[in-house]
């Protein structure tokens, strides 16, 4: 997707983290930060139940803008 000023952000992932969710870092995860940044969080672990008893989080910087 093209932003507004016509360049595409670059994304690297920095750390792939798997947590239990009774152990969720929920300030990390959805506090504020001082650099654009990517966070994204799924289910992870073996099924109990039919769920997954953990969480598996991507962390990602900005790292450069390109002409689109």
């Amino acid at each position: 997707m093209t932003r507004a000023d016509g360049t595409r952000a670059v994304f690297r992932v920095r750390e792939l983290e798997q947590v239990d969710k009774d152990a969720f870092p929920t300030a990390e995860v959805y506090g504020d930060n001082a650099r654009p940044e990517l966070r994204g969080v799924t289910c992870g672990g073996g099924l109990v139940d039919g769920h997954g008893p953990g969480n598996i989080i991507l962390y990602a910087d900005l790292v450069a803008t390109r002409a689109a």
